[in-house]
């Protein structure tokens, strides 16, 4: 483990507490950073890239712990693991906190005990994100290292990849569908969902580029249905719903083996493992397993998305929602096999989330 594995920053007001902190710490093996409130912290993050575990107050004059998070994870597009130490008046904010996806809350006063274990675990899960996030890079490098000379790289990209970064472009000439990242990111989960059921690489890297068009038919929607604030009433529900077979109608038929796919995942992405979804009412292995696939990584990365009518969750949030449900989603909807896999592997997709975040345009 490198020297920088061990850099943690310490944000606490009173100096008695923040000299108490990084004793502990620095007896478990942390090299310590001290900052007096939120706004010193966000300095110490900017002038030091190596700072990605923090341990901050959520009480603190100037900038308090919530606001410090919030400019922290927007302000500098790094990978974090925040530890809180809350009081018995800080429930509310915990929540929203929760939402940013900060995982551990110490009580204070504070225990040796239970600091040093936070801390290591919130090292050790920040380790595992970039080991995943070296396997992604390598697969992707893998990718590439399969064509062979410059002519076949040429030749790829004239077909499949270039029609798809041209029908991609398409969807960024119509405001507010989603974003760029949200489809590629959408592409990726779906890659590493048919690595883990076993599919063969042709299949996976199949389905990576035609998940990125998973939602093509929006450009068919209407605006006042597309871009409403708020719910939307039974009859624009059904409008919204005709996107899939829109996007189906623009891909299908190409003579392109990706863009066929895509036009299958385009159409069945909203069907539900027990019947509930739409257009077609398909059920179980009915459900063509491309579909499936695409299907979870897209609820996924829209719960972690902001959108117009809700707020973006937490890695751990969205997790929860997926494998036991709310009041929009429930298991029930998705392949048992598929969303067993995603529950034992779940950090994984957070790795992919973390590595492309949204980008303001």
């Amino acid at each position: 483990m490198s020297e920088l594995e061990h850099r943690i920053l310490v944000a606490d007001d009173e100096p008695a507490i923040r000299k108490l902190l990084a004793r502990i710490l620095e007896r478990a093996g942390f090299d310590v950073v001290l900052a007096a409130d939120g706004l010193e912290a966000l300095e110490k993050v900017k002038a030091d890239a190596s700072l990605r575990l923090v341990v901050s107050d959520l009480r603190m004059p100037n900038c308090g712990g919530l606001e410090f998070v919030k400019r922290a994870i927007n302000e500098y597009k790094r990978d974090f693991e925040f530890i809180l130490l809350t009081g018995d008046g800080d429930k509310s904010d915990a929540v929203t906190a929760l939402r940013l996806g900060v995982r551990e809350f110490l009580d204070k006063p504070i225990e040796r005990s239970e600091l040093e274990r936070a801390a290591l675990d919130a090292q050790a899960r920040l380790l595992e994100r970039d080991k995943e996030g070296e396997r992604v890079r390598k697969l992707e490098l893998d990718n590439l290292s399969q064509s062979k000379t410059l002519d076949d790289i040429t030749r790829k990209l004239g077909g499949a990849e270039q029609e798809m970064i041209d029908r991609l472009s398409l969807i960024s000439q119509y405001r507010d569908i989603e974003t760029a990242e949200h489809c590629v990111r959408v592409g990726l989960y779906s890659q590493l969902l048919a690595d883990m059921a076993g599919l063969d690489q042709n299949v996976q890297r199949t389905i990576r580029l035609a998940g990125i068009l998973h939602d093509i038919g929006k450009v068919g929607v209407p605006d006042e249905v597309l871009l409403k604030n708020g719910k939307l009433t039974d009859e624009e529900f059904k409008v919204m719903q005709r996107h899939t077979e829109i996007g189906f109608a623009m891909l299908n038929s190409s003579g392109n083996p990706v863009l066929e796919q895509a036009a299958i995942i385009a159409r069945y992405h909203h069907e539900h493992w027990q019947g509930s979804g739409y257009c077609a009412g398909l059920s179980g292995t009915d459900i063509p397993m491309v579909a499936r696939i695409v299907s979870l990584a897209d609820v996924y990365d829209a719960l972690r998305s902001a959108r117009r009518y809700k707020p973006a969750y937490g890695h751990l949030d969205a997790v929860n929602i997926i494998t036991k449900g709310d009041d929009r989603t429930s298991p029930e909807m998705f392949d048992p096999k598929l969303l067993g896999l995603f529950a034992e592997n779940h950090t994984r997709f957070e790795t992919i989330y973390n590595s492309m975040p949204d980008q303001l345009v």
